[in-house]
């Protein structure tokens, strides 16, 4: 049996987040309310271009405005 090489360790230390982002990713497109065709197309987009295509749909996703207000809230508690 041979010993893990230190660069046998380092991929799951990459992979793991990389798949969890992927998948938040596509929990998010099926949460949001997207217009069917839109919603399709990400899923498309991030589920054949995993690691492009989730980076692309968090850089171009709107934020809902639930996330609005609660940004909103969090900027005037800081203030005071």
């Amino acid at each position: 049996m041979t010993p893990l090489a230190a660069s046998d360790m380092v991929w799951p230390l990459i992979l793991i987040p990389v798949v969890a982002i992927w998948i938040i990713g596509l929990v998010d497109i099926f949460r949001r309310d997207l217009p069917p065709g839109l919603k399709a197309g990400w899923i498309l987009v991030v589920v054949l271009l995993p690691v492009v295509g989730t980076i692309t749909y968090f850089l171009f996703r709107k934020p809902t405005q639930a996330e609005i207000k609660q940004a909103q809230q969090a900027r005037a508690d800081l203030r005071g």
